[in-house]
């Protein structure tokens, strides 16, 4: 199977996340490290520069957490 190619960063939850999307898409994939994201100001820092660049997606789960994490994001990253 061929994977398909995303020219933006993609931003997902875990490690976990990001081991899947590898096996579909040829694309930068970060992991948030979770809440960890919270603590971590290098990785903020690293995901407003990306996204002040040439844009991200995110992608969380629909439960509780991954509604925190989007939050955040939706805070830190620019529109």
């Amino acid at each position: 199977m061929e994977k398909l190619c995303i020219s933006r960063p993609i931003i997902v939850e875990g490690k976990y996340d990001k081991i899947k999307l590898e096996s579909l898409f040829s694309a930068y994939i970060i992991p948030t490290d979770g809440f960890a994201l919270f603590k971590k100001a290098e990785k903020r820092t690293l995901l407003r520069r990306l996204a002040e660049k040439s844009g991200v997606i995110v992608l969380t789960d629909a439960d509780g957490g991954g509604r925190q994490i989007r939050s955040f994001l939706s805070e830190l990253l620019p529109k």
